[in-house]
């Protein structure tokens, strides 16, 4: 593969928030390796730091790029089905796209590190995420919704860059929002209610934003991925479904508090 380490597209989120559905739209892109939360992965876990060098951070993002370890590369749930098989040329991919829900104190020091690399933070409607969050696997089942809901601390058991709860949320999306206003060159915000309801326009703006075109093939996955069903919750293919159902069981009280702090820390624009 042709891919450099020096230019990466980093595509972060809160979990259940849309982060691999949008790996994937990156990943059906010929012009693009996907890979997933290298510094998590056991095989580069502890390679970077906040204090990593320039150097350091591209023998690591080289090494995943060549790497075939099946978390990394999210082959583990193409295989099952969740995820789209692609049938891609290596020798035609130019860009690596890195997709995580941990490490963002990390990933703002690889931004520092890697003047080229761009990031893209997807932000999904709070009550949304915390509701799906609720309703996987992820969600111990010994929790109670009501007690976690804003600090996630019943799923932040592996230490630091974790990020679970609406606090995090609330914090996350607030910084990325300013890092986007500040660099906007450099870092793109995209709702993942835009990418539902109007997804190649969406698409096409995430590409530009990379300085790279958007492929026939992108347009076909999102077609796809918004006509089959699979209702696996880790399933990219969520044709059909609503995206307001999470409203039906979403406990109101906890809505009511979500929507006036959200209003009150200026992101009212992702509760539409």
């Amino acid at each position: 593969m042709a891919v450099a380490p020096d230019n990466p597209v980093f595509l972060l989120g809160m979990p259940r928030s849309g982060t691999t559905w949008l790996s994937q739209v990156f990943e059906s892109s010929p012009d693009f390796v996907v890979r997933l939360s290298p510094p998590y992965a056991y095989a580069f876990r502890g390679q970077v730091t906040k204090a990593s060098s320039p150097e350091d951070w591209r023998a690591m993002l080289s090494a995943a790029i060549e790497s075939r370890d099946r978390f990394v590369t999210q082959d583990w749930r193409r295989d099952t089905g969740e995820l789209g098989a692609f049938n891609k040329d290596p020798a035609r991919a130019t860009r690596l796209a890195v997709k995580d829900t941990r490490f963002h104190d990390l990933y703002a020091a690889a931004m520092a590190a890697l003047p080229a690399a761009k990031l893209v933070y997807i932000v999904r409607h709070p009550a949304a995420a915390l509701w799906s969050w609720r309703n996987c696997k992820e969600f111990p089942a010994e929790a109670k919704f009501e007690d976690e809901w804003r600090n996630g601390q019943c799923r932040k058991r592996e230490g630091e860059g974790e990020y679970w709860g609406f606090d995090d949320w609330a914090t996350l999306s607030a910084a990325y929002l300013d890092a986007a206003k500040a660099a906007p060159d450099r870092y793109h915000v995209v709702r993942y209610e835009d990418l539902v309801r109007r997804g190649a326009e969406t698409a096409e703006t995430l590409f530009a934003f990379c300085d790279m075109p958007m492929r026939p093939e992108t347009l076909a996955f999102l077609k796809d991925s918004q006509t089959r069903f699979d209702p696996r919750p880790y399933s990219v293919f969520k044709g059909g479904k609503s995206n307001d159902a999470w409203r039906s069981g979403f406990p109101e009280d906890i809505l009511s508090v979500i929507e006036d702090e959200t209003q009150g820390r200026g992101l009212g624009e992702y509760l539409v």
